[in-house]
């Protein structure tokens, strides 16, 4: 999702910086024009420098560990990269007046068994990484608040395209099913499969 983000800022005429750990994607999808910086939002040293030498207008945060099953078993890696880093984040561009912080969180942070889902509805998030998203979301509002950051918030779910890694098996439904047709296994239907 990062690198289709930084091909429509570059369209736009913007200059774009990547920042990067590679856990997720492939250096191969960052266009050629953004400039990249492997290393990873947990890191608030290079996040300050960064912020620093480019003193950005606008934050786009796409970075997650995107696994929402395998949240509950991973709790200390989870909530490390999906709410510290994105505190991290929070925090410089906070120091470094950004205009406006754009956040992917989750469809997750409302749980299951509310359907249809609309964005009146409570979030009652069941697994850790619908708990890290919607801890995030909090920050935000709350930094809105106290420091006057404007922020977007947008809650994706069962993202699917191209450049998408489909090698990863604990994404999101299309992303699995993909793999498992590819591997010649059968697909997964949950429920009764009227979804």
């Amino acid at each position: 999702m990062g690198s289709h983000v930084a091909e429509s800022l570059l369209r736009m005429g913007h200059e774009v910086v990547v920042l990067d750990d590679l856990s997720g994607g492939f250096e191969e999808n960052i266009p050629k024009a953004a400039r990249f910086v492997q290393g990873s939002i947990l890191d608030p040293e290079l996040n300050d420098r960064l912020f620093d030498l480019h003193s950005f207008d606008y934050v786009y945060h796409l970075a997650a560990y995107a696994a929402e099953g395998l949240s509950h078993f991973i709790k200390r890696f989870n909530y490390n990269n999906n709410l510290i880093g994105s505190v991290n984040l929070l925090n410089a561009s906070i120091n470094h007046q950004v205009k406006c912080f754009v956040f992917t969180s989750s469809i997750a942070v409302y749980g299951a068994g509310q359907s249809p889902i609309s964005e009146e509805m409570a979030p009652i998030p069941e697994d850790s990484y619908g708990v890290a998203k919607l801890a995030v979301e909090q920050e935000m509002r709350i930094s809105h608040e106290m420091f006057g950051l404007d922020y977007v918030i947008f809650r994706p779910h069962n993202l699917y395209g191209e450049r998408r890694n489909i090698g990863d098996c604990y994404l999101n439904a299309v992303s699995i099913l993909i793999n498992q047709l590819l591997c010649g296994k059968p697909m997964t239907i949950l429920e009764d499969g009227e979804q």
